[in-house]
């Protein structure tokens, strides 16, 4: 695990170097820059498997020579690496690597990338299982990729009259570079306020884009300097045939579960597991559980001692024998660490209060296991049972937002391009089409969330139901292996009670869903009195983008972004409280504001 970041097309070692080091959380056990022709790439490192071998950036000129390895020209440069994640299947790909005549040094699943990009090409990306971001450069060529569902963060952005690209691991990291704009894209802003996240590869900086999950994007330089880029898809969906027998199925979807959670056990340090009690965490934490002799620690985080979470995970941990840690943060906490939240997360969402929680986990373990991603693959929200209420919901958004005229249309043309298309197959359609638009942009911007705030104090997390084929199951099921009655994750359940022992297993299967902790009405309230004792509300009409603004914990958490990545680069001033940005720092927060709406389209309604 680690950071990445670096330049191309006009190299930078300084700048390269700058942005490395702002990744210096995400991995703590070591650094490293090269050049390489045009290229420039660093890492920051946190070492979970091989440190001695694991060191970033790697050289094909630094393994060992292949037997197959063809004759290199005087001309021909070495492929340099670096990469952030874990691939689960490395020592299969080591193993018939090996067979090619590859040779290794150590165990890592760096060298083993390295070796497959270099002898298959990057097309061999299909073969990765797991969660990944790379750059890999020959020094005439640069090529970013991302895994398949985007668990691992990749930005980048084009400079200099585009003969310059940076990319990094975070926003934060890029914003080293002086020369980058700080325009807040209104389009995301939107987005956020119709859907609840951003749609497509946008971020709240119209000069920065992601890589999209499952993309490859290669940069070349061309004769007269500028840059051209080339955007493909790797690792695409692949229907399976399915066990006829219904039992022979869900023992499919358990086995596939089992093989995922012991692939993503395996570390030289020891790794738990966020337990809240629910049926994906639970289930989780069993098979964990089976899996090891030695007891696995979980983890409950909560906003309140009351929490519904807490208690059923203590009967669950103590049930399962897992060493239990509770980690229960008070209101005073939660607005105090709000400023390093919104630095964290580097987005305009809820908080997700794991970054808060990292420093005592990460006393106990390097790596935690958690339950995302079960959801949208098993159809396991609301909206998937009752799709028409969702898109009537969806509608209203967005007719509050172009109401009077105020939103720039360009800012709204994705999200409404977005609504017709979920109704664009009929009625029938719809369900399906809700399915796959949390499967892609939102769960990637939820991933974006887990993350930022695990990697924040150089915290591993990793999501055993996000594989290729569980994916693939999952998208060949027919509904009623989805969805029966009021219940969503029929499949998943019928999994879990094979797994789980009886003394719990009936209850969690029968548990409503629980709201995530800092999404809580208790959460909402408490920052939206908190907000109204802070600013005057004369003060709230001088900024800008109210508009996607609904509550006044909304409002707070754009102004904390705005100051601290447009105002401040991404950085946090020493001795920095929330109730310091409408006093003393209320100028700068205005000047702030100012540089992001500089080059915003005018408004025009939205027809």
């Amino acid at each position: 695990m680690c950071g990445i970041a670096g330049t191309f097309g006009l190299p930078d070692r300084a700048l390269a170097e700058g942005m490395t080091r702002r990744l210096a959380h995400r991995g703590p056990d070591g650094e490293g820059i090269a050049e390489i022709g045009h290229a420039v790439l660093g890492s920051t490192r946190l070492s979970l498997l091989d440190f001695e071998h694991g060191r970033q950036p790697l050289s094909s000129s630094d393994l060992a020579p292949s037997r197959s390895d063809p004759p290199r020209s005087a001309a021909a440069r070495p492929l340099t690496l670096v990469y952030n994640g874990e691939i689960y299947n490395h020592r299969q790909l080591r193993s018939e690597l090996r067979r090619d005549g590859c040779r290794f040094h150590g165990r890592c699943d760096t060298e083993v990338l390295l070796h497959l990009l270099s002898s298959r090409g990057f097309a061999a990306t299909d073969q990765l299982e797991g969660m990944w971001a790379f750059a890999a450069s020959d020094g005439d060529r640069l090529v970013l990729g991302r895994d398949p569902f985007g668990i691992k963060p990749l930005c980048y952005a084009l400079t200099r009259d585009r003969r310059r690209l940076i990319f990094a691991s975070e926003i934060k990291a890029l914003l080293v570079d002086p020369e980058l704009p700080r325009t807040l894209d209104e389009a995301t802003l939107f987005d956020r306020a119709t859907f609840g996240w951003v749609l497509g590869d946008r971020t709240p900086f119209t000069a920065i884009r992601e890589v999209p999950p499952g993309g490859l994007l290669t940069v070349r330089r061309l004769a007269d300097g500028e840059l051209q880029l080339e955007s493909t898809r790797h690792s695409l969906p692949r229907p399976i045939e399915l066990p006829d027998d219904e039992d022979e199925l869900v023992d499919l979807l358990t086995e596939q579960l089992t093989v995922s959670v012991r692939e993503q056990m395996v570390a030289d340090h020891p790794v738990g597991a966020l337990l809240s009690g629910g049926l994906d965490s639970t289930l989780l934490a069993a098979l964990m559980a089976e899996s090891t002799d030695e007891p696995v620690h979980t983890f409950t985080i909560a906003d309140h001692e009351g929490h519904p979470d807490v208690a059923m995970s203590r009967e669950v941990a103590a049930l399962l024998g897992t060493r239990h840690h509770e980690i229960i943060l008070s209101t005073r906490e939660l607005l105090s660490q709000m400023p390093a939240s919104v630095l964290a997360l580097e987005n305009l969402a809820d908080l997700s209060i794991v970054e808060l929680s990292v420093t005592r986990m990460r006393r106990y373990v390097k790596a935690v296991l958690c339950g995302d991603g079960a959801d949208e693959l098993f159809a396991g929200y609301v909206m998937h049972r009752e799709p028409h209420r969702w898109l009537e919901l969806l509608g209203r958004q967005y007719n509050r937002l172009v109401r009077g005229g105020r939103v720039p249309e360009p800012a709204a043309a994705d999200a409404l391009r977005t609504l017709k298309s979920l109704i664009a197959d009929g009625p029938r359609g719809l369900r399906g089409n809700l399915y796959q638009l949390y499967l892609t942009d939102q769960l990637a911007n939820h991933l974006r969330y887990w993350d930022r705030g695990s990697m924040s104090g150089g915290l591993e997390l990793r999501v055993p139901y996000l594989n290729k084929r569980s994916r693939d199951l999952a998208l060949s099921l027919p509904w009623s292996f989805k969805i029966q009655g009021d219940e969503g994750k029929t499949i998943l359940r019928k999994a879990a009670s094979r797994v789980l022992p009886r003394e719990i297993g009936r209850r969690i299967l029968t548990r409503r869903k629980q709201t995530a902790p800092s999404a809580t009405l208790r959460s909402k309230k408490v920052l939206s009195r908190y907000f109204r004792r802070l600013i005057p509300n004369d003060q709230i009409g001088e900024l800008p983008f109210d508009l996607y603004c609904p509550t006044p914990a909304h409002r707070l958490r754009l102004d904390l972004f705005v100051f601290l990545f447009v105002g401040r680069g991404g950085t946090l001033p020493e001795g920095f409280e929330v109730r310091d940005l409408y006093r003393s720092r209320f100028d700068e927060l205005r000047a702030a504001y100012k540089l992001a709406g500089e080059g915003q389209a005018s408004p025009r309604p939205v027809r």
